[in-house]
């Protein structure tokens, strides 16, 4: 038994690391942050705040997230592009020319996410060092250089794998949450008044009876659930069990021992319990403030981590989905295949952090910012799941819309309070998200188009045996090697035809080879290939391969060769790698403005024959120049 369960445990500590850094780290601001919102005597208001924050994590987190969204996993990845796949079921978003509505509120609600990922790491950050204030104040010049200094070394050993980081930053973050149980009970027992903060009717007191200010107060509240929409993305890095067992018996009761410590603090010093950070009074002025600072830091660091892995694995997502161009996806895990470690998006979200750090120059102005994303991408989250209910599960609609309804009465008044904030810097996530959704839509439908192209030109088998057969192509010696990335032949035979019409010519032996993908790890040679002739000295070859394996196109073809019962040269076979791209356009549906984006997108998109493990000398690359 121990031995069957030590792994487990040990994938619970690894998701604190990445998974709950963001929520974990969330009483170093949140609470402060409500408390300065009310306009009631401290006592009251820190009740009032404390009981907001607790319900806000138990409906929120525990009873949304954690029991019902994350049991709407797509091939045990978790994230709004995982309901957006759930939706799509066979007719995915690659297929489709005009997009349905609600596949466009989910892509705008992953876009959200991507402007919550650039602040995260930048606020958290920022909040931690900023502690170096109470306890120095004449350090207070080096609080932003530290910051970015922090800041590029956590994106610098992103390479390394969410798995390796999970486990070196679990131990860390595991001391961080007893830190923050143990602390705020110490403050608890000092101030048992407390504990009226747990009666639900105090919350709804608040919300109910505040007048305009609960907006500013909810506001605050709500960044105490932030990283939300990060625990339930980065669910395929560890499994929904790990996560889920992290959250129960590790981080919802440090949190809740926490805040209630926090409004201690704040009924025993109502003087100057909004001056400064209550977080760091937990501890006694001095060398433990020092300490605290330091392992707050480390943590908001960590915490950083969530929304990162996060972005990962909905740009992956994003990327099979046919909604963003093939990036360089490593894939850093043999165990869990959500584990990646994309370069391209890593250093754009770490200039975007940066900049962020330098413009809004303190985590009190970054707090405008933050929360309207993470609401707007959660109430999208509860109207893509009552759709699943619906669609997907089959359960008759009136359970799909009471959900939804129930999720919307809890968040749409912490999404409403956000709006509040969008002069102050909440325009800042909505202008990232919607950079990104133009994005989206521009790589869809240029796809979409070229696609349709391609498929009203002949690609049967047959159109290419009768091809083949006539004398109007000259057959020279040697092996041709087109690749795709599609298992269907139909593919492969279009880019066939449009290699013959280039050369004028083809090779005495031609071989249609799809380097198709799959969820495991690894995928023995032997059960990885499909050999299907299709005429006279033309195969189509499939080939799986492991998202850990390199589809390694000579050492392929070579066991292919045995089932194909010919001998292929290999210094005399040539790949060809196609490019598509648009260059004359006579239709409606894609502006010019859109058309150079779009040209701009293939034009950077990752293309490198050295994964297929292909020799330089081998490779015949062109781009293939579409009139749609």
């Amino acid at each position: 038994m121990k031995t069957s369960a030590s792994p487990r445990w040990g994938l619970v500590v690894s998701a604190l690391g990445v998974v709950f850094g963001d929520i974990g780290t969330s009483p170093l601001y949140a609470f402060q942050a409500a408390l300065n919102a009310s306009p009631d005597t401290v006592p009251e208001a820190a009740l009032d705040a404390a009981s907001l924050i607790l319900w806000s994590l138990l409906a929120i987190v525990t009873c949304k997230y954690v029991l019902l969204v994350m049991s709407a996993d797509y091939k045990g990845e978790g994230g709004i592009f995982a309901l957006l796949a759930l939706l799509a079921g066979k007719d995915p978003p690659s297929r489709r020319l005009r997009l349905p509505f609600f596949m466009l509120l989910l892509m705008f609600g992953a876009a959200l996410i991507y402007g919550d990922g650039c602040i995260t790491p930048a606020i958290s950050v920022l909040s931690a060092v900023e502690g170096l204030k109470d306890f120095a104040p004449q350090l207070t010049a080096f609080v932003l250089p530290i910051t970015l200094v922090i800041l590029l070394l956590l994106f610098a050993v992103q390479r390394i794998g969410t798995g390796p980081l999970g486990a070196f930053f679990g131990g860390i973050m595991l001391f961080w949450f007893i830190t923050l149980g143990v602390g705020g009970l110490v403050q608890i027992l000092q101030a048992p008044e407390v504990f009226a903060a747990l009666d639900p009717r105090r919350a709804l007191g608040a919300i109910f009876h505040g007048g305009p200010r609960t907006a500013f107060v909810l506001a605050g509240v709500v960044l105490a659930v932030t990283g939300v929409e990060a625990l339930y993305a980065d669910m395929g890095h560890f499994g929904r069990r790990a996560v889920s067992r992290a959250w129960h018996c590790i981080v919802l009761p440090s949190l809740i021992l926490n805040y209630l410590g926090l409004a201690a603090i704040a009924i025993r010093h109502p003087g100057t319990a909004r001056e400064g950070s209550l977080f760091f009074r937990m501890v006694p002025q001095g060398i433990a403030t020092l300490l605290l600072v330091i392992l707050g830091t480390l943590a908001t660091i960590i915490a950083s981590q969530a929304l990162i892995s996060g972005v990962f694995s909905l740009t992956t997502q994003a990327r099979d989905l046919g909604l963003l161009p093939r990036f360089l996806v490593q894939h850093t895990s043999r165990k869990q295949h959500g584990q990646v470690y994309l370069p391209v998006i890593n250093w754009h979200l770490a200039v975007a952090c940066l900049l962020l750090v330098v413009a809004f120059r303190s985590s009190a102005n970054l707090a405008a910012a933050y929360g309207l994303a993470v609401t707007g991408t959660m109430v999208i989250t509860s109207i893509a799941f009552g759709l699943v209910v619906v669609r997907v599960w089959r359960h008759p609609p009136w359970i799909g819309w009471s959900v939804t309804t129930v999720l919307l009465c809890l968040e749409l008044p912490f999404f409403l309070s956000s709006l509040v904030k969008f002069a102050e810097g909440g325009w800042f996530p909505i202008a990232i998200a919607c950079i990104l959704m133009t994005v989206m839509l521009t790589w869809h439908k240029g796809r979409a188009l070229i696609r349709a192209q391609m498929l009203s030109s002949p690609c049967s088998t047959k159109a290419l045996q009768a091809e083949l057969s006539s004398a109007r192509i000259l057959r020279v010696p040697g092996t041709c090697v087109i690749i795709t990335s599609n298992p269907e032949p139909r593919y492969a035979i279009a880019r066939c035809f449009e290699w013959m019409r280039r050369s004028g010519c083809l090779r005495e032996k031609v071989i249609l080879l799809s380097l198709v993908g799959t969820a495991e790890s690894h995928v023995k040679m032997e059960e990885r290939l499909e050999v299907a002739p299709l005429a006279p000295s033309l195969w189509h070859v499939i080939s799986y391969h492991g998202y850990m394996q390199g589809p390694d196109a000579p050492k392929i073809l070579m066991e292919a060769s045995k089932r194909m019962g010919c001998v292929l040269d290999n210094n005399d076979t040539f790949f060809v790698l196609p490019r598509e791209m648009i260059v004359e356009y006579t239709g409606k549906e894609m502006p010019v403005w859109q058309r150079k984006l779009f040209g701009a997108l293939s034009r950077n998109m990752s293309y490198a024959p050295d994964y297929f493990f292909i020799p330089c000398t081998q490779i015949i690359g062109f781009n293939w120049m579409l009139k749609v």
